[in-house]
């Protein structure tokens, strides 16, 4: 009878364990009906009843801390620590002027109790566009731009401050793995349903993750087991008549909690809008699974997370008339290929002894396989990524220390071959690295946490290049509740995997020199953020100002100027630096409108030996950001329009080349404009969404050089600074059980 009682109480008495209830009143003590509760930077949330009660779980909750917020009051946070029932009280928004900074739901946000400063893109931010893969999900910020890497094969990279995304890192869950091969279709590997937020550091980040963060970090956080939604589909079409599926489904088996993801990708028509004879975009097929397990509570005790994924791509790419079967390697008709597959495994597990003590362990292991053609060159490559991190956490007074030891292995091996009459001298650079490290992070808080400071230091020991010391630091300061200064400067360093980072050289028909003695690149950083924030009734605002510079004191980048049939790659040591200026403006009216506006001045540049200086080029000195985001109150539908005009580009010097050959030295300016109309049934789960990318149709003329001839000597598909594939609509579902 005793066991009869204990199986029928114990699913409720764990339920209770993972769920926080509680009761939202004003300061009258009445119960406040439909406000909103969630999760900190999350989507997780509830609303109250008609008593001003509300229940919400704690599954897969990293930050406790709880947004109460509801129209015409003040914004509350609590922060739960071992209680599960909470009473609130919240204030009239007319009797303060101050609210907790840390939190925007709907979109993005920066957490004021943080040092780094922290752009969080959260998954509710990335419904506000068709966000088909991660490199279509910064439409609605500015710090990150996403550029073309190989117009061909549509290969995108991230940039920070300006420079090429080689120099900022790219995480999935906190671990280094998205580098060397897997950098090159990274960013369009993970489906952007698949994203539960997108955390974006300007600059110089910590130093936990590795050296490699010259001008900035880009942490991708995937999505966890979620109760409330056991089974999402998004299925999505365009008017290029491509389409995407994916299905998540969420289960537990005992104390696990699971959440299992497929994503397919089916290609587009074969398009050529402006009669080049090539294709606008390439005709690309993907399949990929994603798994993941979760069991124990971070909170206290083991917890562990093990990631599973599974990547399979095909793009093909060139001539509209290009057939794989019998073109593929030949000079008779150009064309494309990449066919690879990438298996990935992370874990990461942590034990906390008590509230001031832990310790973690993260490691993950990737393995990518490449068969490629570009044109007549046959790219074969395969790498092993493994990085393993193991660290000690400390709370102690005013500090937390972590401290620990890592080790990175990447192998690469590569083979080029060449099937026609160039004088190509070239091949695969291998790379074997081991690299061992020890590193210390200490985080101090003062004057009730006015004032913090993170001083962070790595030393690595290269089986190559010896040890590489990275010291950084970075200091907040409060001036008031809703004034927030932070300041960084540190170092960082990389080593180069050429054909990798700089795709389009396999397509060329240059020849390419390659120094014998290319030593890793390394670049001081320091910055400066100031944010203020104003509070009135019906209206909050929001102004950022960002000021960041990178000094290389060596860079490796191809070098296309001294002689114009030959490609020289070198150690450049002389003076290269990268200045970026950013201002940004939020305001959000009656909580239903969202309004930005932000400008990006960027100043980068090289003075060689001989003095002479060189804009780097595809860099609009001036970009203009601007989005409008409407939600009316108690309305299912919403609208969300972006807007960015990128101003006039400096491009490579093609005065070598036949008249017919040449190009302008500047681009031209232009805007691109993006809206979406979502519609919501609540009733049925079910969200519709309808979107224009380029509303204006802008596309830049004539992209590839000399595509008249593609296996002529002045062919160059690197000359992209706008987009190619002009206007696209899109239409698509969201649905959970």
């Amino acid at each position: 009878m005793y066991r009869l009682l204990f199986l029928i109480a114990l699913p409720f008495y764990l339920f209770s364990q993972d769920t926080i209830t509680g009761k939202i009143v004003d300061n009258q003590l009445n119960p406040l009906f439909n406000a909103t509760v969630h999760w900190i930077g999350t989507t997780q949330g509830s609303t109250t009843d008609k008593d001003g009660n509300f229940k919400i779980t704690k599954d897969n909750v990293e930050d406790y801390r709880l947004i109460i917020s509801f129209i015409g009051f003040q914004a509350d946070t609590v922060i739960i620590t071992n209680q599960n029932t909470i009473l609130t009280k919240l204030e009239p928004s007319n009797t303060l002027n101050s609210i907790e900074l840390t939190e925007n739901s709907s979109g993005i946000y920066i957490d004021k109790s943080k040092a780094l400063k922290i752009e969080t893109i959260t998954a509710t931010e990335l419904t506000k566009a068709a966000c088909c893969d991660l490199a279509g999900c910064f439409e609605t910020q500015i710090s990150v731009q996403t550029k073309t890497t190989n117009i061909i094969m549509d290969s995108k990279e991230l940039s920070l401050l300006g420079l090429s995304g080689v120099y900022n890192q790219i995480l999935i869950d906190g671990i280094p793995l998205v580098l060397g091969l897997n950098y090159t279709y990274g960013v369009s590997a993970i489906p952007g349903t698949l994203i539960n937020k997108i955390n974006i550091s300007q600059g110089l980040a910590s130093v936990l993750q590795g050296p490699h963060s010259i001008t900035g970090q880009i942490n991708i956080e995937l999505k966890e087991y979620n109760d409330t939604e056991k089974i999402f589909l998004n299925l999505y079409r365009n008017s290029f008549r491509s389409s995407q599926a994916n299905i998540d489904y969420n289960f537990k088996i005992g104390k696990w909690k699971a959440i299992l993801s497929t994503h397919t990708t089916q290609p587009t028509n074969k398009i050529d809008n402006n009669n080049d004879t090539f294709l606008d975009m390439p005709q690309t097929t993907k399949y990929s699974i994603y798994n993941r397990w979760i069991y124990g509570d971070k909170t206290e005790g083991l917890y562990t997370i093990t990631t599973l994924r599974f990547l399979n791509e095909e793009r093909i790419g060139g001539q509209i008339d290009f057939n794989i079967e019998n073109n593929k390697g030949s000079n008779i008709i150009y064309g494309q290929v990449i066919d690879f597959f990438q298996p990935e495994i992370h874990h990461k597990s942590s034990y906390r002894f008590n509230p001031n003590h832990a310790i973690k362990l993260e490691s993950g292991l990737s393995y990518h396989d490449q068969t490629s053609y570009y044109g007549t060159t046959n790219y074969q490559a395969n790498q092993t990524n493994y990085n393993l991190s193991i660290s000690h956490i400390l709370n102690w007074k005013s500090h937390k220390l972590i401290s620990g030891i890592s080790f990175k292995s990447l192998d690469i091996s590569e083979v080029i071959e060449f099937n026609d009459s160039f004088q190509k001298t070239y091949s695969g650079i291998p790379q074997n690295e081991k690299i061992p490290g020890l590193f210390v992070e200490n985080n101090f808080n003062w004057n009730n946490d006015n004032v913090q400071i993170i001083s962070g230091f790595r030393a690595d020991r290269h089986n190559k290049h010896g040890v590489m010391l990275t010291p950084r630091a970075l200091i907040k300061y409060n001036f008031s509740e809703n004034t927030i200064a932070r300041f960084a400067i540190g170092s960082g360093w990389k080593t180069i995997n050429l054909f990798s980072e700089h795709p389009h050289l396999l397509a060329s028909n240059k020849n390419i020199l390659i120094a014998d003695d290319l030593k890793p690149e390394k670049a001081y950083n320091y910055g400066f953020n100031i944010l203020q924030a104003v509070y009135r009734e019906n209206i909050e605002i929001q102004i950022i100002l960002d000021i960041y510079k990178t000094y290389f004191l060596n860079q490796i980048q191809p070098d296309y100027y001294t002689n114009h049939l030959e490609i020289y790659v070198h150690n450049f040591e002389g003076e290269s630096r990268s200045n970026s200026t950013q201002v940004e403006i939020g305001l959000e009216i009656l909580e239903t409108i969202g309004l930005k506006l932000a400008y990006n001045y960027l100043n980068i540049f090289k003075i060689h030996a001989n003095g002479e200086k060189h804009e780097l080029p595809f860099n609009s000195k001036h970009h203009l950001l601007n989005t409008i985001s409407y939600r009316p109150i108690n309305k299912n539908w919403n609208l969300d329009v972006n807007a960015h005009w990128n101003g006039k580009k400096r491009l490579p010097n093609t005065s070598g080349n036949p008249i017919e050959y040449q190009r302008p030295e500047t681009s031209e300016p232009y805007w691109i404009i993006n809206g979406q109309f979502t519609a919501k049934k609540p009733n049925l789960n079910l969200e519709i969404y309808l979107g224009c990318e380029n509303i204006l149709n802008f596309k830049q003329d004539d992209p590839i050089i000399s595509w008249q001839e593609p296996f002529g000597q002045y062919f160059d598909i690197s000359n992209i600074w706008g987009p190619i594939k002009g206007r696209e609509f899109y239409i698509g579902i969201r649905y959970n059980i």
